[in-house]
């Protein structure tokens, strides 16, 4: 072997190691998820083939150090199908055991809310299982810190009655 070729791969091999040191420096400083749950769900804008609403989360931080959210990629799947995804570039510090709230957009097609309605339209539903995951990305690191919140909306007899 060249000595250009054991040059290159002690290079390689150093750097591999110093993103790996980094990676694991950011991981420790948030060793817990953080939790990141759905407050409400708003219609925005509704053409026959998209669908716009609007997200209310909330990302509850469990950890000693804050969290500099610089965006955040998601999707909302509702009944185990995908119903919405999105992106936001919205900039928030969570504090070391704090919370905000950040509004944000998803995006529906009408395939994915065909396809609910289809389900849907059998024998009347009490609840809809969803589930809303995703990544944040860190203003600080190229580390994601991923999300997973499974929830239930329940609905009151009169509720599931209605069509």
């Amino acid at each position: 072997m060249s000595e250009s070729h054991c040059f290159a791969g002690r290079f390689l091999l150093l750097v591999f190691g110093a993103l790996l040191i980094t990676g694991c420096a950011t991981m420790s400083n948030y060793p817990e998820q953080p939790r990141v749950s759905l407050v409400s769900i708003q219609p925005k804008d509704m053409t026959l083939l998209e669908q716009r609403y609007g997200l209310q989360l909330r990302i509850l931080n469990p950890n000693e150090t804050a969290i500099p959210v610089e965006g955040l990629h998601y999707s909302l799947e509702i009944n185990g199908r995908e119903f919405a995804y999105g992106v936001s570039r919205q900039e928030v510090s969570i504090p070391p055991f704090g919370e905000a709230l950040l509004d944000v957009d998803v995006v529906s097609n009408l395939l994915n809310v065909m396809q609910q309605v289809q389900e849907m339209s059998g024998a009347p539903q009490k609840s809809l299982q969803y589930r809303l995951s995703g990544k944040i990305s860190l203003s600080n690191s190229r580390v994601k810190l991923p999300f997973d919140y499974h929830g239930e909306l329940k609905f009151s007899p009169a509720q599931a009655a209605t069509p």
